[in-house]
């Protein structure tokens, strides 16, 4: 009898074809630059790129150099730019939140999808640039979400066209690798496929939707729309064809569910190295490992994929922290054991509370003392979004983070952290994560880890 291969079908665009389709402009563009054989040049170029907000693209050859005076050149209707807009304002009031759903949630889940991770292993990006990696994610969503990001002379669709020029680069010398090293395996597609492209660009929508609304914090659907609107466009701009770009979120879903039960039922190898980088790469923000994973243990439920934590950690955290990888026999051992982890959750936030406290002046600008009436009383202010001016960030946080770990009437540390506390914790790990980034990141770079200055304001990130 012979053998069928089952489809994988959205819209009647077979998922499978998909991944053979790449960015044909991009590629074209790109390949132009490399059949000039000046690799100097081209080094100095890409250089050049990566460390500044423009670059000389008179210098590149005439297909690279069309190819971006035309997508920096593309015209938005008053009705994207009032999308966009309502956008940057989400991410004022939510991109620290965004910022720990990437980290904890969408990361993570993603690394299932076997096939895209082995463009990591074999450009080596898993064994040498992991970290760098991880952060240059997060410095693109700063860039992309800036204010007026889709103008041709800000940093935000500069950054996305870089972004899309270096998947190009990477599919090209993948797959011209095989005269020299490893030969890229035709079973996975095609590197960086539009399958790929149009998965991570909804990752940035709709896995934010659902950590927010994990965490008690669903945005509303017009700030839905807004938000995917925009990253749509930015897919768009990234190189994701038409015929994938969704006109709602509910759409969104169908598709992104879809490619899920595609990619992610291969057995995973790369994406196991990548979850393990990343969090090594976490602990830069002084979290302890063991918190580190309870808190993806608990943003990485997921109905379709219930498995997830236990497949992309226990191979590499299991023997360290067997407590985490517990297998339940009964609903009974199952709650007990929730009430373990909670017990294990609440010491890892004391020792990390006390952890930032003790490093919380390395985190900030240098400044003068402030009493603490003038503490509280900025404080108070915060709360109801007046000015932040004396108080930074971390402070804010530390105090919130303070106020859920004591009883309120006595002033005294809580025995236990109920879920809703668990909740309200996790909330407050943005924050933290921001304001060590607008410090610590991209070191030896003259501008440090990018945050505008109108975001540093509203972010109480100057103090």
């Amino acid at each position: 009898m012979e053998k069928t291969t089952p489809q994988f079908l959205w819209n009647g665009i077979d998922l499978e074809t998909l991944r053979q389709v790449m960015d044909k402009p991009a590629d074209d563009a790109v390949a132009s630059v490399f059949e000039s054989h000046d690799m100097r040049h081209l080094t100095s170029i890409l250089k050049e790129m990566a460390k500044n907000d423009n670059f000389v693209s008179a210098e590149l050859p005439a297909p690279m150099h069309n190819f971006i005076q035309k997508e920096l050149n593309r015209r938005f209707t008053s009705e994207d730019i009032r999308l966009f807009s309502q956008a940057h304002e989400i991410w004022k009031k939510k991109g620290m939140d965004f910022i720990f759903v990437l980290f904890f949630r969408a990361l993570p889940y993603t690394y299932m999808a076997e096939k895209p991770a082995n463009v990591l292993r074999m450009t080596k990006l898993l064994e040498t640039h992991a970290e760098r990696r991880i952060f240059e994610t997060a410095q693109f969503v700063f860039d992309v979400m800036d204010k007026n990001w889709w103008e041709p002379t800000h940093r935000g669709i500069l950054t996305a066209l870089k972004v899309r020029i270096m998947h190009a680069a990477m599919r090209h010398v993948i797959l011209d690798s095989g005269k020299q090293g490893e030969k890229w395996d035709n079973e996975w597609g095609k590197p960086i496929s539009q399958e790929d492209l149009i998965a991570t660009n909804q990752v940035f929508s709709l896995e934010f939707f659902k950590g927010m609304k994990m965490l008690g914090m669903s945005l509303s659907a017009q700030e839905q729309k807004a938000w995917f609107h925009t990253w749509k466009t930015i897919g768009k701009i990234m190189g994701v064809q038409d015929e994938l770009i969704c006109k709602t979120v509910d759409e969104a879903w169908t598709l992104q569910h879809a490619v899920y039960a595609h990619l992610f039922k291969d057995k995973t190898h790369s994406g196991i190295a990548l979850a393990k980088a990343l969090v090594e790469t976490l602990k830069h923000f002084h979290l302890p490992e063991k918190l580190i994973l309870l808190l993806m243990k608990t943003l990485l439920s997921d109905e379709q994929f219930p498995d997830c934590f236990e497949r992309m950690l226990r191979p590499s955290f299991a023997a360290t922290h067997p407590e985490l990888f517990v297998a339940h026999s009964s609903e009974k051992e199952k709650v007990n054991h929730k009430k373990v982890l909670n017990q294990h959750f609440h010491d890892q936030i004391k020792d990390y509370h006390n952890i930032l406290k003790s490093k919380k002046n390395e985190f900030k600008p240098k400044q003068e003392k402030i009493g603490f009436i003038a503490k509280l009383l900025f404080l108070i202010m915060s709360f109801f979004g007046f000015n932040k001016k004396g108080l930074h960030l971390l402070d804010i946080h530390l105090e919130k983070m303070h106020n859920i770990l004591h009883d309120k009437a006595t002033g005294e540390p809580v025995e236990e952290l109920e879920e809703e506390m668990i909740v309200e914790i996790m909330k407050v790990f943005g924050g933290i994560m921001v304001a060590i980034l607008s410090l610590h990141f991209r070191q030896g770079k003259e501008s440090g880890f990018r945050i505008p200055a109108t975001l540093q304001n509203n972010w109480a990130l100057k103090g």
